[in-house]
């Protein structure tokens, strides 16, 4: 199914809210069933954020998925598929490093960060820990809030997806003062990364 996806949840003050799906220039996005590699599978149906060049200035951006929410929250996580599998030797016009297969977002459609970059497979910390190529991401700012999210890939020729269960929330600014230190730390700039892992679903 395509379409722009609007979901009601009724937020943390006991508020109706909603969360719309997108593409980042506001056009509909394009959704897949759940993604399966190495005997792991996504909790649910994923979208296609394939990379495809459009002159953006960062190139990728608009194939990317844009999640924007009608009450503020500052934690959200979601599964990746399919990132690392291949095209990494591209030269991207931004970012450090500059080659690679990158995942970059942005908050509030302000400037969009390089939060990881693979060379090899097992830059994937999925595949290095289980041989699977399905991850779940996650990210709190505990010193504001936004109202959207912006994620996109720059692997050109990678079948990339996020998706699965989307799960946010707005946590007391300040809360985290002990950030989880990942292994193959992913840097997402002034943020405190507190959830990388293996999504595995029993089949």
């Amino acid at each position: 199914m395509s379409g722009t996806s609007v979901y009601n949840y009724t937020d943390l003050g006991g508020n109706p809210a909603t969360v719309t799906i997108t593409r980042p220039d506001g056009s509909a996005a394009s959704f897949r069933g759940p993604y399966t590699s190495g005997g792991i599978t996504t909790t649910g149906g994923m979208i296609n954020i394939n990379p495809q060049d459009g002159g953006e200035t960062i190139p990728g951006f608009n194939s990317g998925v844009t999640f924007t929410f009608s009450s503020a929250i500052n934690a959200l996580g979601f599964e990746v598929g399919d990132w690392a599998t291949c095209c990494m030797s591209g030269t991207r016009p931004v970012g450090t490093p500059s080659t690679g297969s990158g995942l970059w977002i942005a908050f509030d459609g302000g400037q969009a960060f390089l939060t990881a970059n693979a060379l090899t497979a097992t830059d994937n910390p999925g595949y290095a820990a289980a041989q699977s190529f399905t991850n779940f991401i996650g990210a709190i700012d505990d010193t504001s809030t936004f109202t959207s999210v912006t994620f996109f890939g720059d692997g050109f020729g990678e079948v990339l997806n996020v998706g699965g269960t989307l799960r946010f929330s707005a946590v007391p600014e300040g809360s985290v003062t002990n950030p989880v230190p990942e292994p193959g730390t992913l840097v997402l700039a002034g943020l405190a990364l507190v959830g990388l892992g293996l999504s595995r679903r029993k089949q």
